[in-house]
């Protein structure tokens, strides 16, 4: 075989969609953007044209010096994770790699397909597509790197990340490139208020799981609205998102006239101002774990569906829900357990963390491409930081202000407002996803007021319902049809299999002592200098396999749910403390394993209480 048929074999083994792209390809007709020529040594170097000029990949001199130099500006740590901004012919890759080890890995992102192909036409790269410590993504492929950087940006790796860019590459894709480096950040801001979300929350975010994976036995999910919809011209159905916001107290009384031509979906913290105006919304979404009640108090919602996900309020939903569509991530063999029953996948996307951006998300999951937000002021508009409707539930408005992180932002007027760091943040958010879906969405702001969102049409909700509401659909009439999920019998059948993870967690809490006991006794004879230094590699090498060996318990996935103080800080210190020697080591693995056997007793008392309980 030649050099592009051995690339494209490579990439068929691991990147079989990107082979069938890189075959259609006509890199001819790309001749003059992209060119192949020697350097001086008689090396081939990719030289691509834009804007006038030509740009050089590698050095016209000899490129693979040049490989070397840039690859010596660089020092790897273990467990290292390092972004690469440009694939280029390859060689600065091969250099970088050569200075990896097995606990490394290079994420190399090509923002231009046609010059990766014409590499795979005149570059052997087919080592670099098979090795373990590379992984490649492509901007041209939208959301392609984003899903990349959510598979692999966990908490504990946010400090051994760094950005490398190829020569050229910062100039000739300086959009890509900026693009590519604010995903990292954004991932790791992410993980950032993950780790906070889960240290703030602690057990109550397990208990609300155990308490939906029961409840949802016996109620329907997004899955079934998905299909019932699919029959439907969803594009030119508009979706009216209701959040919380101060503006909408100036244009809710025009939101009833969209009843039956619009999908409404009123937030947790608007649904009463949006049941004071006569309006019935087709979906109240409700995922905050820490919804007050005074969103509900006094209100009659036994006719509305409800949207609930694993860290919905429960005692939320016992007193004031009593249809439900549920989606999202419980556990991986919960959710695999549904599909199979199901015969379809279990609805669930990355948790966004906002009311709002989940309800965006679940409309989008459900067809629907034209979205309308209204109260979503994303900034404390006229100095309120909420709607009139939940006045005092969130405490002094002036108080709550003032407790915030505060900085600003430009309203849609040009003006500058206040707002916290959160409502900044989800702003980013929609900004990123209107980029990114830019062609297939279309997105309105109705709010009339507050932050000023890159990307959206600015219009008032009485235009967007004479113009876009034209016709008719009671979705409130299908969601009415929709029967539950499972049959009785299968109801009783995921009730016994769900009671069944209490033997899971006794057997795991066996496997523990019995690791943790090893482990002590490796401790003991660690200080008291018994060991050799190859005994102690040995060992060593003992304890990962039996850490190994815990980790791949699917019962782990809830017990960690319980641990995750202790699995934060090991993420701390375990990768990044270059002092920490072999007792080290063992000390913080003791910790972890006793994390989870105070997790393992938890979780078995809590599914004692919520699930085999009544």
């Amino acid at each position: 075989m030649g050099i592009f048929e051995d690339n494209i074999a490579a990439l068929e083994k691991k990147y079989g969609y990107l082979a069938k792209k890189i075959k259609i390809i006509d890199i001819d007709n790309a001749g003059d953007r992209i060119r192949v020529e020697q350097a001086s040594n008689g090396m081939e170097i990719l030289r691509v044209l834009r804007d006038g000029r030509s740009w050089r990949l590698n050095s016209r001199w000899n490129p693979q010096i040049a490989a070397e130099v840039y690859a010596k500006r660089y020092t790897m740590r273990l467990y290292g994770i390092y972004f690469v901004f440009g694939f280029s012919d390859g060689r600065c890759v091969r250099e970088l790699l050569k200075k990896c080890d097995d606990t490394n890995l290079l994420v190399v992102c090509e923002p231009d397909l046609e010059v990766f192909a014409a590499v795979c036409h005149h570059f052997a790269i087919h080592d670099l597509v098979e090795d373990k410590r590379v992984l490649l993504c492509f901007t041209d492929q939208k959301a392609e790197p984003d899903v990349v950087l959510k598979q692999l940006l966990g908490y504990t790796r946010i400090k051994l990340i760094d950005f490398y860019i190829l020569p050229a590459y910062d100039v000739l894709y300086h959009n890509d490139c900026e693009r590519f480096m604010d995903s990292v950040i954004e991932q790791i801001r992410n993980q950032t208020v993950i780790r906070a979300t889960h240290l703030n929350f602690d057990r109550l975010m397990p208990q609300h799981m155990l308490f939906h994976m029961k409840n949802m036995i016996s109620h329907g999910n997004l899955g079934q609205l998905k299909q019932a919809l699919s029959g439907y011209n969803l594009r030119e159905i508009p979706v009216i998102i209701v959040a919380a916001g101060p503006s909408l107290d100036k244009n809710i009384h025009f939101l009833k006239r969209a009843q039956r031509k619009a999908f409404i979906i009123a937030m947790d913290a608007s649904i009463r101002t949006v049941v004071q105006a006569g309006v019935r919304p087709d979906l109240l979404c409700c995922v905050d774990p820490n919804c007050p009640e005074r969103f509900f108090d006094g209100l009659d919602l036994q006719d509305i569906f409800w949207v609930c996900m694993q860290l919905s309020n429960p005692g939320i939903l016992k007193k004031y829900a009593k249809h439900i569509f549920y989606y999202g991530h419980y556990c991986t063999e919960w959710n695999a357990m549904l599909g199979e029953e199901l015969g379809y996948s279990f609805p669930d996307w990355s948790s966004t963390g906002s009311v709002s951006t989940e309800a965006f998300m679940l409309a989008l999951y459900l067809g629907f491409r034209k979205l309308v937000l209204v109260g979503q002021d994303l900034a404390f508009t006229g100095g309120v930081s909420h709607t009139r409707g939940i006045e005092g539930a969130l405490g002094d408005n002036d108080e709550y202000i003032r407790g915030r992180f505060i900085v600003e932002v430009e309203g849609i007027n040009g003006e500058l407002l206040e707002t916290d760091f959160q409502m900044w943040y989800y702003k980013q958010w929609f900004e990123k996803v209107i980029r990114v879906n830019q062609g297939a969405i279309r997105v309105i702001d109705a709010t009339e007021g507050g932050a000023k969102i890159e990307g959206a049409e600015l219009q008032r909700l009485e235009e967007v319902i004479e113009t876009e509401c034209n016709e008719t659909l009671d979705i409130y009439e299908i969601e009415k049809k929709l029967p539950q999920a499972f049959s009785p019998e299968k109801q009783q059948e995921l009730m016994r299999k769900l009671r069944k993870t209490r033997k899971s967690v006794a057997d795991f809490e066996e496997l523990l002592e019995k690791t943790i006991a090893g482990q002590e006794k490796l401790q003991a004879s660690l200080k008291d200098g018994r060991t050799t230094p190859q005994q102690t590699a040995r060992l060593l090498r003992e304890m990962s396999e039996q850490n190994d060996k815990v980790m791949k318990e699917p019962i782990l996935e809830l017990v960690s749910m319980y641990a995750q103080k202790e699995e934060y800080e090991m993420g701390d210190t375990i990768y990044t403390d270059e002092n920490l020697d072999a007792s080290g080591l063992v000390e913080k693995s003791l910790t972890l394993l006793k994390g989870y056997r105070r997790g393992s007793e938890l979780l078995g008392e809590d599914i004692e209480e919520i699930i085999i309980k009544n």
